[in-house]
């Protein structure tokens, strides 16, 4: 890999992404191109494209805007294939730019260079170790997200993880200039990495061709789209980022439909999807038609959610005989607390006091045919106020009993900590927490119920898709 344009001002970027392939996991060759210096970093640093030895496959070029076109000329006479253009200044801006743009694909010649960009931010491989950001790991999975967005690429990948999120790669395209949305599509579909294929589009050239090229891939593998520039105001950003029309949006929804596409709503829907595909995939044989079984504190929030469950077009499970027998069982007082049944509804101090009653509870609720998923719900300022000094550890206790019995149920289970944004209490909890669980597959953590129905209807979808 060579990076044409490497400063030696450790402030500069050109300068940080160099330090980063060379701190990090990148074990390939990486060659510094800059006429200006002899060496970078320590490594040995070359006056030109063309006096680097042997061939070279891929190029990242960071160069001031009126010497880009000249870099890219030099990758073509070198027979370099992959051409990736971080500069801006380009397609993307008024005056000068378009022009400039122009004339890097002219630079091109029609040859066998293909380039990615201009105004890109990079990219992350997981299998080679190359990533665009700190603080990343590298640890490879089955999600491909490719952006028009740098700074979505970014937050995705960040979030992504945070969330156990494993991507395969993660691709900043910039303005499309040479090559464009179908070919970015095409290339997922033939990517044995790519299990899933995440695109955040704002324009394309040939929207023809992308429709063939989604509604191919869509056959193969799950694909999810955001679409930016879907109001006019949006519509109007979209110019002045990437230099491009956006088109019609209503359009571009139909696209989407047709190809057989998901179509997310933003960056929180983005993220709650990849979750729930991850849950789906690690319950194959979980069947779609069951409902929700929601176990939590008591009170009104138990209501809410069985109402905010019907309108987001879940169900609430009707739970039959047998597992209401064994519930009565496990829980004496049933009669004093109103009775047993979906929702389970219980005081914090009866339900968050005995770790094994609680998992009992979801193992056998879960065990009903009629539930295809389980929600537990959990009020962290009850919880602190129960539990005083002592709420850290005995939070830990209860998250163990959930990762246990999540293992074990074979269905997807998430869990909504509530009021984790009330002071630094409950944010300590709501954080602990998220820790704990989040290491265990099948197993999504929620700050708002919101989010939590969003991922429900998610995994429906998916186990859907199976069914």
């Amino acid at each position: 890999m060579v990076i044409v344009g490497v400063s030696s001002d450790r402030g500069k970027w050109s300068n940080i992404m160099f330090r980063r392939l060379l701190d990090g996991p990148y074990d390939g060759e990486l060659i510094a191109v800059n006429p200006a210096r002899n060496e970078v970093e320590g490594q040995p640093c070359y006056a030109s494209l063309r006096d680097v030895p042997g061939e070279i496959d891929y190029v990242q070029l960071l160069v001031a805007r009126e010497h880009t076109v000249d870099a890219v000329r030099d990758c073509v006479a070198r027979k370099v294939l992959v051409i990736h253009v971080l500069s801006s200044g380009f397609g993307e801006v008024s005056g000068e730019g378009p022009g400039f743009q122009s004339a890097l694909v002219e630079a091109l010649g029609g040859g066998a260079s293909a380039l990615i960009g201009p105004n890109s931010l990079g990219l992350y491989s997981a299998g080679h170790g190359l990533c665009f950001s700190d603080g990343c790991h590298f640890e490879s999975g089955p999600v491909t997200f490719i952006s028009q967005s740098g700074a979505l690429c970014t937050d995705v990948l960040a979030q992504g993880q945070t969330r156990g999120v494993k991507f395969s790669k993660v691709l900043s395209v910039g303005n499309c200039a040479d090559l464009d949305w179908p070919d970015y599509v095409r290339y997922c579909r033939h990517d044995p990495e790519t299990g899933i294929a995440v695109f955040y589009i704002e324009s394309v050239s040939d929207g023809r061709a992308l429709f063939e090229e989604l509604k191919k891939l869509a056959r193969d593998k799950p694909v999810l789209v955001l679409k930016g520039g879907q109001t006019p105001a949006g519509a109007r950003a979209v110019v002045s980022h990437t230099g491009r029309m956006t088109g019609e949006h209503e359009v571009w929804q139909a696209m989407m439909r047709q190809a057989g596409v998901i179509e997310l709503t933003g960056m929180t829907d983005l993220l709650v999807t990849l979750q729930a595909w991850r849950s789906a995939e690690l319950q194959p044989h979980n069947r779609s038609g069951g409902g929700v079984m929601v176990i939590g504190c008591g009170g009104g929030i138990s209501v809410l959610i069985s109402d905010a469950l019907v309108a987001a077009n879940l169900s609430v499970a009707k739970l039959g005989p047998d597992t209401l027998s064994a519930l009565k069982q496990l829980e004496p007082a049933a009669k004093v607390l109103g009775g047993i049944d979906n929702p389970i509804e219980m005081p914090v101090d009866r339900l968050f006091t005995d770790p094994v009653k609680l998992s009992r509870l979801i193992k056998t609720s879960a065990a009903d045919p009629e539930v295809g998923m389980v929600l537990v719900h959990l009020n962290l300022i009850a919880f602190s106020d129960l539990f005083g000094d002592d709420n850290l550890a005995h939070l830990e206790v209860i998250c163990t009993a959930i990762r246990d019995v999540a293992g074990c149920i074979a269905k997807p289970l998430t869990v909504v900590l509530r009021n984790g944004d009330c002071g630094q209490t409950t944010e300590t909890l709501y954080h602990s927490a998220v820790t704990s669980l989040g290491s265990q597959r099948g197993l999504d953590v929620f700050r708002d119920l919101e989010s939590a129905l969003a991922w429900l209807g998610r995994v429906r979808t998916f186990t859907s898709c199976r069914s």
